[in-house]
């Protein structure tokens, strides 16, 4: 059984496995997952040739056509051309199942979201030094996932960032995250010509928290309301050029120009909107506090009369969490 399995600059592929059952030897031809190869050499856990190992010993071989991922089984079979018809049978099988899963999604998405509205979400391609790693990552991101935003993870695989990742996470409009790997050149420069976010790292706390900063900043903004001020209407008149002027007493808080307004008559809201003109005397002021005396302009509205109040508010945007 594969432990863990990375991508070493210098050896190739090597994939850490434990033997369950029989014998595993150096030439052996193997399979696991979609991934196929002979043992060219096998080494002990620490690090020492061996040319087989039996039940419960683990080992690291190398020779396989890519990396499988963690919990995939090995076995050995009788020749290459067997291993790899196998494999290409494995790999088409894989290929049907994802495209039949991703035709059921736009169904179900089709039919799911009429009329409705869909969650955002943040799509990202994971590419590591080992596949524990990106199993470790994909499933710390798909664990961010509520009802109002998503991580879609378009792949996670191990090894460099290729041209084919880039292109990838263009048609997808994914951010590649890269752990304890580098892009290629070609790569680098067509993400850097088409504009996709391409970010490294080496701890992987640090990945899952940007990943989580950018789910937040796909929520939608939730607001609180605070009462700030309430002006009492004590005389109503009309000023030439203006319209109707409310004389008014703030008798709590302040009220100011800019922030938005309700008029309550007999404590039922009738108007909301906002202040068309704010004076004291003559003058235009920007805000007038509790024990002041003031002319109040309501915009688009001209029906306000003695005895009613004007409340004054501010909308405060809160800091979503997930």
């Amino acid at each position: 059984m594969i432990i863990e399995s990375r991508v070493d600059k210098g050896r190739g592929v090597v994939a850490s496995v434990i033997v369950q059952k029989g014998e595993l030897k150096k030439g052996d031809f193997v399979l696991s997952g979609m991934e196929y190869g002979r043992i060219r050499a096998m080494n002990d856990e620490n690090g020492q040739p061996v040319e087989k190992a039996g039940p419960s010993i683990p080992v690291e071989i190398l020779g396989l056509s890519g990396a499988p991922l963690a919990g995939d089984e090995l076995i050995t079979v009788a020749n290459e051309k067997t291993a790899k018809e196998l494999a290409n049978q494995r790999q088409i099988k894989a290929k049907e199942i994802k495209l039949a899963r991703q035709q059921k999604a736009k169904l179900e998405n089709l039919f799911a979201h009429v009329g409705d509205n869909q969650a955002a979400s943040v799509s990202v391609l994971i590419k590591t030094d080992v596949q524990g790693s990106a199993e470790a990552i994909r499933e710390s991101l798909l664990k961010l996932s509520n009802d109002e935003v998503a991580v879609k993870v378009v792949s996670a695989t191990v090894g460099g960032i290729t041209e084919s990742d880039v292109n990838l996470a263009i048609a997808s409009e994914a951010t590649i995250i890269g752990f304890n790997v580098r892009a290629e050149s070609g790569a680098k420069k067509l993400a850097e010509s088409e504009h996709v976010d391409l970010r490294y790292y080496s701890i992987i706390y640090e990945a899952i928290e940007d990943v989580k900063q950018a789910m937040i900043g796909k929520l939608a903004p939730t607001f609180s309301e605070e009462i700030v001020g309430i002006a009492e209407v004590r005389d109503v008149f009309r000023a030439p050029k203006i319209g109707q002027i409310a004389g008014c007493m703030v008798i709590d808080g302040y009220v100011k120009r800019a922030n938005p307004i309700r008029v309550l008559r007999d404590n039922v809201v009738i108007y909301e909107g906002e202040l068309e003109s704010l004076r004291r005397f003559k003058d235009d002021v920007n805000e007038v506090r509790a024990g002041t005396e003031c002319g109040i302009g309501v915009k688009n509205y001209n029906d306000v009369k003695v005895g009613d109040q004007i409340e004054c508010y501010e909308r405060k945007e809160i800091i979503r969490e997930l």
